[in-house]
């Protein structure tokens, strides 16, 4: 257990020969910003893989939301990715959705909202990352600066507890909180 949202305890991650993290510690409270920054292959989105769970540390331990999450399954990452999500540097948007779909997606899944809650979130989140105008579209057709503010929304559509930025968008430096819908 931590105390901490988010925690690396002496944690080591080498691909083949290359060591890209080597006994790294930190941790994370609720409601603070963390900054990791340096050149091109430090180690920034392995260090982001590994609080989701999608790599998992050669030694130490990652700690996430209260939970050593170091040797858990797939089904039970799945819990921890509900409660925190990611906003690749890419976006990542499904190509074959409209933004509103993409915004909508992680919504699918969810069983305490009726459809019209659901399009009423996705109308929400499409005006606060002023998106409204193309919600009917395509990824492709869309700007890159765009494609992230329809990502950022696909993530905010989740609730989550926290957001991982692999590549932060520029306003992220300034603190900032939304409202969430009730």
């Amino acid at each position: 257990m931590s105390d901490h949202y988010i925690e690396f305890r002496h944690v080591s991650k080498a691909f083949d020969d290359h060591v890209v993290l080597d006994d790294v510690s930190f941790f994370v409270d609720c409601g603070e910003t963390c900054v990791i920054m340096g050149r091109s292959g430090v180690g920034k989105s392995v260090t982001l893989k590994h609080i989701l769970g999608f790599l998992r540390p050669d030694s130490g331990q990652v700690l996430v939301a209260g939970n050593d999450i170091t040797d858990w399954t797939e089904e039970q990452l799945t819990e921890i990715r509900r409660h925190v999500t990611m906003v690749f540097q890419s976006g990542a948007l499904f190509d074959s959705l409209t933004v509103a779909e993409n915004i909508a997606f992680p919504l699918e899944t969810r069983t305490d909202m009726t459809e019209e809650q659901k399009d009423a979130r996705v109308a929400e989140l499409a005006e606060m990352l002023e998106v409204t105008d193309v919600v009917d579209q395509l990824p492709s057709e869309l700007s890159t600066g765009t494609k992230r503010a329809v990502a950022i929304a696909r993530a905010l559509a989740q609730d989550p507890e926290a957001i991982l930025f692999d590549e932060p968008p520029p306003w992220s430096t300034r603190s900032w909180r939304l409202t969430q819908g009730t």
